[in-house]
């Protein structure tokens, strides 16, 4: 009981979409229409205001990231009779931060963010959530990850491509220091949802212009479905006639 009740607070938790929130609150506009239409940072950073990115991520990598691992470790850690008497502590699940238990409850709470149930199934990229995860999971593996987007963006100037080579090597990193394979396995469903997000862009359809396959090749590599960054980042819902 207690596991399927922190599985469902995961996705709920990382359903709340905060960045359409803010755009409603602090503009009066659906996020959605502008930019990307991704319900996230970006979005909140172009068209709500540079400085509600603090609020925004604070929420996203606490609350939507790290808690469900928090809670998770406060639920499934339960006093029970053990050897040493009544108040010893023994983990019900064998508990720890590697468990696979931990893992498919940050997983969810990623699938709640990217396809949240208050927002018909749309939602944003879950990388906020993501890094969040790992602060309280895989604590080293963020920085490594932190490490090599920061060096790849002042190399490339591509936050897209490096943010995709940078989740590609984190099993890799994951496997070579040894940690457990479920942390191993975390990292590919990690990427996995990302890049399943990245292709289906909220289920808005290909641009009439251009090959399917260089939209979804787009979508994979630059996160957007047209070549200038631009007219991406700046769109915008046109004008009512009338």
């Amino acid at each position: 009981m207690e596991l399927a009740l922190l599985y469902l607070y995961s996705y709920l938790v990382g359903s709340i979409p905060t960045a359409y929130l803010l755009g409603r609150w602090v503009k009066g506009i659906d996020i959605r229409q502008y930019g990307s239409g991704n319900v996230g940072g970006t979005n909140v950073f172009f068209h709500v205001g540079r400085w509600w990115i603090v609020p925004h991520g604070l929420f996203e990598l606490f609350v939507k990231g790290a808690s469900p691992i928090w809670l998770g470790i406060l639920l499934l850690e339960l006093p029970v009779q053990g050897p040493a008497g009544p108040w010893a502590i023994n983990y019900v699940f064998g508990f720890d931060r590697s468990s696979g238990a931990l893992a498919v409850a940050s997983l969810l709470s990623i699938v709640g963010h990217n396809w949240s149930v208050f927002l018909k199934f749309q939602g944003g990229r879950g990388l906020a959530p993501a890094s969040g995860a790992l602060s309280a999971m895989a604590f080293y593996q963020l920085w490594i990850f932190i490490a090599v987007a920061v060096t790849g963006w002042r190399v490339f100037k591509s936050s897209a491509i490096v943010v995709l080579v940078s989740l590609l090597l984190l099993p890799v990193w994951t496997l070579l220091m040894g940690q457990s394979p479920v942390v191993v396995w975390y990292c590919v469903g990690l990427l996995g949802l990302v890049v399943l997000k990245r292709l289906t862009a909220n289920g808005r359809p290909a641009p009439g212009h251009g090959s399917l396959a260089k939209v979804f090749l787009n979508r994979l590599l630059r996160d957007r479905d047209v070549d200038s960054r631009e007219d991406w980042v700046y769109r915008s819902p046109k004008p009512v006639d009338g």
